[in-house]
């Protein structure tokens, strides 16, 4: 019964801490869209730090999305092509494209490449500053730091992801229909390429990926954000800072898409 009871009790407190981590999240969140929303109330300096943030969240990761992107339509969209003209399933390869590329993988695997570029260096770079003393000197300088530090990469970082999944989807897409015409034979030409993809995407789609992409994006920031700043203010905590918020927003992320495509699809 007291081996019951304890269970119990740890269960209980998980879940309670759970809760409370995701009100956490939620209230980040929150606030830094609230503090967008005025948009020309924003101060120069917070959209300057935007600005890098969408620099090094986006454009400098544009070369290994592409390499990427080049990579999943050799493996995916051209063995995709040859097994279903084996089976003679030709008219399922545009719905395979859209499934696999546009709904699932694409912003699945932008998610990734952003967790371990930028939320890892987001972390670190919060969890450094807390050691430094740096955060709690912006406070004696009348300087909120949630303004200044969070809020323009909240909006930074989701800017980044919608606009590298496009590029992903453009580039695996464009990619994958030049590569069929060298490698598959009897490869469908251009307008049946574009009639196969044309017939099996819709606007909900588009709904889809921002939905893929945005939410990831906040909630990637706001992990980052929350667990380089909480937590005792030492050195050694750095690297388990850095390693909590890779890990919970991998979770949050899978998390987040599995449930909009059970919502979606389902």
């Amino acid at each position: 019964m007291l081996v019951r009871m304890s269970l119990i009790d740890a269960i209980g407190d998980r879940a309670c801490d759970l809760a409370l981590y995701l009100v956490d999240v939620a209230t980040i969140i929150g606030n830094g869209i609230l503090f967008l929303l005025p948009w020309r109330r924003v101060k120069p300096v917070t959209r300057l730090v935007l600005v890098r943030q969408v620099l090094f969240t986006g454009v400098e990761a544009v070369p290994f999305v592409a390499l990427l992107a080049g990579l999943t339509a050799l493996s995916l969209v051209v063995q995709g092509q040859v097994q279903l003209q084996g089976f003679g399933q030709s008219d399922l390869f545009g719905k395979l494209l859209v499934v696999m590329l546009v709904r699932e993988l694409g912003p699945l695997l932008i998610a990734m490449v952003v967790i371990a570029r930028s939320g890892s260096a987001m972390a670190t770079e919060m969890a450094n500053m807390r050691v430094a003393g740096e955060i709690q000197a912006l406070e004696w300088s009348g300087i909120d730091p949630f303004r200044y530090l969070v809020v323009p990469r909240l909006a930074g970082v989701c800017i980044a992801l919608v606009c590298l999944v496009l590029l992903f989807i453009a580039i695996s897409l464009t990619g994958g229909f030049l590569l069929s015409l060298v490698l598959v034979p009897n490869a469908p030409g251009l307008a049946r390429f574009t009639a196969l993809l044309a017939n099996n995407l819709t606007p909900f789609d588009g709904v889809i990926i921002l939905a893929k992409t945005v939410i990831p994006g906040l909630l990637i920031t706001a992990i980052a954000c929350l667990e380089g700043t909480r937590g005792p203010a030492i050195v050694t905590e750095v690297p388990r800072a850095t390693t909590r918020g890779v890990v919970r927003a991998i979770t949050a992320v899978f998390v987040w898409d599995a449930l909009v495509t059970a919502l979606a699809f389902i």
